[in-house]
């Protein structure tokens, strides 16, 4: 063989090993987009359940201080008769007296 047939023969010689590399290269890309992939549906879903508890527990926050608001309403309505009648019982005890 000639020295250019040698050279020719180095340079498909190391075309093909790097071809092989890439290859490798691509291969390992693909299955860590496919891991990736995976690791965000995963998380997807649970972005998805943790909404709807958000959602349950936002629901359930707005019920409750609305509760709160209504017993708060009604204990100062209640206070303010009950603390009126024992005024004027004692008025009544008094003007008696």
């Amino acid at each position: 063989m000639s020295k250019q047939e040698l050279q020719l023969t180095d340079a498909v010689s190391e075309q093909d090993r790097l071809l092989g590399e890439l290859h490798n290269s691509v291969l390992n890309t693909r299955q860590y987009a496919l891991a990736i992939g995976e690791d965000l549906e995963e998380q997807n879903t649970m972005l998805d359940d943790l909404q709807t508890d958000v959602e349950r527990a936002t629901d359930e926050s707005r019920r409750q201080n609305y509760n709160v608001g209504q017993l708060l309403w009604e204990s100062e309505s209640r206070g303010f008769w009950t603390l009126f009648i024992v005024l004027s019982l004692i008025l009544v005890v008094l003007l008696i007296l």
